[in-house]
């Protein structure tokens, strides 16, 4: 019987040992989420030079890759950690939840459409605003412009 609670206590030990590593890791690493490369395209998918339609169509586009390092004393958290990007164009925000594991790379695209009422819209510069997040703590916050190419309305409709 004295193997068994020599056993018992080598596991013992090892559970503590584990279970404080978890509690440092925890603790202690912030993940090591770092932010890539953040881009944003626009377009207007309607026709640019014979537009016969009332409205006038605009897309964006927000694509943000977010990387991940390896398991490390730096970054000793071995899950996965949640990151939220939040973009805002057009006047609407919406945001996308990814989970990125250790050593991986993941992109995340959060697509925007506005509608403008007429057959033609103007040469317009928007600007697209971008905060990665983990957790409650801000990863990156990026301001970018995207432009539209003007829109003339059709003649012969």
């Amino acid at each position: 019987m004295s193997w068994a609670r020599g056993l018992f206590v080598v596991l013992s030990l090892v559970a503590v040992i584990a279970a404080a590593g978890v509690l440092v890791a925890a603790t202690y690493g912030d993940g090591g989420v770092t932010v890539e490369n953040v881009t944003v395209s626009g377009e207007t998918p309607t026709n640019v030079t014979a537009n016969c339609e009332d409205v006038v169509v605009r897309t964006a586009s927000v694509s943000v890759t977010v990387d991940r390092p390896e398991t490390s004393l730096e970054s000793p958290q071995f899950w996965s950690v949640g990151v939220t990007v939040r973009a805002s164009v057009f006047e609407a925000t919406t945001g996308r939840s990814v989970s990125v594991s250790p050593d991986s790379r993941q992109t995340v695209t959060v697509p925007f459409n506005t509608v403008r009422e007429g057959s033609w819209a103007p040469r317009e510069s928007v600007e697209a605003v971008i905060q990665v997040s983990k957790g409650s703590a801000a990863v990156a916050d990026r301001t970018q412009t995207v432009t539209f190419q003007p829109v003339k309305a059709g003649e012969n409709c």
